[in-house]
C-alpha cells in the first residue's frame, strides 16, 4: 500500500461533491460514500488472517475506530489519561501485518487495557477526520481544533488526514488559517464552486492534494 492511493481516493470524494453537493445531507452522507470509495478498490477490501489459532479474517478498512489515548474537550483539548474519554477516527485504515500478527480482540482495540503492547507502535497505516459544516459559526472551530489534537496525539498512525466540507459560502470562516496545525497532519477546505473564478479547494500543507506520492 502507498500514500498516493489514498490521496487518489480524497481527491474522487471531493470531485463527487463539487459535481453533487447536495448529495450531502450531513455528516453520515460522507462516512458512506468514504468508505464506499475506499472499500470499491480491492487493497481495501481484502481480507487478512488474524492470529487466532480459530480462523479470523478482516479487512484493514473500518470507521470508528477508537484511539489509544483518553481526553478532555473542555476548556481546551486535552490528554487525560485517568478520567478521559477515548475518541474514535472516522477512518482508519490499519496494516495489514497488524491484522497478520495480532489476535482479533487485540486489533479490534475495544478494552484499553489491554493496548499495551500496541501503543508504540505504527499500526495504522492511516487516519482520517472530516467536518461538514452547514452554518458558519465560531463553534466549529472548536471541533476542529479537537481534531487536529487528537490526530496530533494519533501516534499508532503512519498518515493523518484532516477534510472539512463546506456547503454554504455564507459568511464563511478561513478556520484552518486560525488553528495552528500539527505538522504531520495533511488537512483540506474544500467548499462550493458555485460557477465562480476561485478556488474551490485549498490544501494545508499547499500542493498535497495534487503532488505524486511515492
Amino acid at each position: 500500500m502507498n500514500e498516493e492511493l489514498i490521496i487518489s481516493s480524497i481527491r474522487t470524494i471531493i470531485n463527487q461533491f463539487r459535481r453533487k453537493p447536495d448529495n450531502f445531507f450531513n455528516e453520515h452522507d460522507f462516512h458512506h460514500y468514504f468508505y464506499h470509495v475506499f472499500y470499491s478498490k480491492k487493497e481495501f477490501s481484502k481480507q487478512y488472517q488474524t492470529k487466532d489459532e480459530k480462523v479470523k479474517k478482516t479487512n484493514i478498512l473500518h470507521p470508528e475506530y477508537p484511539t489509544l489515548k483518553r481526553f478532555r474537550r473542555i476548556p481546551t483539548p486535552q490528554l487525560d489519561e485517568e478520567n478521559g474519554k477515548r475518541a474514535r477516527y472516522d477512518i482508519s485504515i490499519l496494516k495489514p501485518e497488524f491484522i497478520q500478527t495480532h489476535y482479533l480482540e487485540t486489533i479490534r482495540c475495544r478494552d484499553i487495557t489491554k493496548t499495551n503492547s500496541i501503543r508504540n507502535k505504527k499500526n495504522l497505516f492511516a487516519v482520517i477526520e472530516f467536518k461538514y459544516i452547514i452554518r458558519h459559526s465560531r463553534s466549529c472551530i472548536k471541533e476542529i481544533q479537537f481534531d487536529n489534537f487528537k490526530l496530533k496525539h494519533a501516534n499508532e498512525a503512519e498518515h493523518k488526514y484532516l477534510l472539512i466540507f463546506t456547503n454554504t459560502m455564507v459568511n464563511k470562516m478561513e478556520y484552518l488559517e486560525e488553528i495552528s496545525l500539527h505538522p504531520r497532519i495533511k488537512a483540506a477546505y474544500i467548499y462550493p464552486n458555485n460557477g465562480e473564478k476561485r478556488n474551490w479547494v485549498k490544501d494545508y500543507p499547499k500542493g498535497w492534494l495534487t503532488a505524486k506520492t511515492r
